[in-house]
């Protein structure tokens, strides 16, 4: 009989909001301001949109399951870009008057827009535009959202 090796699970990076006391995702790592070999972890709250950050040694090489390898983050105008999109899109969303039933709905709109926008400039999307009128098609057609066209 095969002796199986154990699985190992990796979690996402997490940390407590502090805020509402939920889970927080990892959003994004760039290369700290002032302090060389430091790298800040962005931390949101999908449940309130608190944002948290944490400094982390640059030296960390785990890869989360919500993004990308440590080494292949996004760097701070990526960063910047990505968060002004999902900003407008969002927006959008909202201005549309489009009922949102409840807090999981609310939460799953807000993932698959950051998704949609993480995939697009990870394929070389830079137009802020682009980015944001994408998405919202992606997200209309999403089987998982019924959001409707406003």
């Amino acid at each position: 009989m095969c002796k199986r090796a154990p699985i190992t699970v990796v979690k996402p990076d997490t940390m407590e909001c502090r805020a509402c006391g939920a889970t927080m995702r990892l959003f994004g790592i760039e290369a700290h301001p002032a302090i060389g070999g430091i790298r800040l972890r962005t931390y949101v709250c999908p449940r309130c949109d608190h944002v948290q950050t944490q400094g982390a040694p640059a030296g960390r090489t785990t890869r989360s399951v919500n993004g990308p390898a440590h080494d292949n983050a996004f760097d701070t105008e990526t960063t910047r870009l990505l968060c002004a999109a999902f900003d407008a899109a969002w927006e959008t969303v909202l201005a549309s008057g489009t009922p949102l039933d409840d807090a999981r709905q609310t939460a799953a709109a807000r993932e698959l827009l950051a998704k949609h926008i993480i995939e697009m400039v990870g394929r070389g999307e830079r137009d802020p535009q682009q980015l944001v009128e994408n998405a919202l098609r992606l997200l209309l057609r999403s089987p998982s959202t019924e959001i409707e066209a406003g």
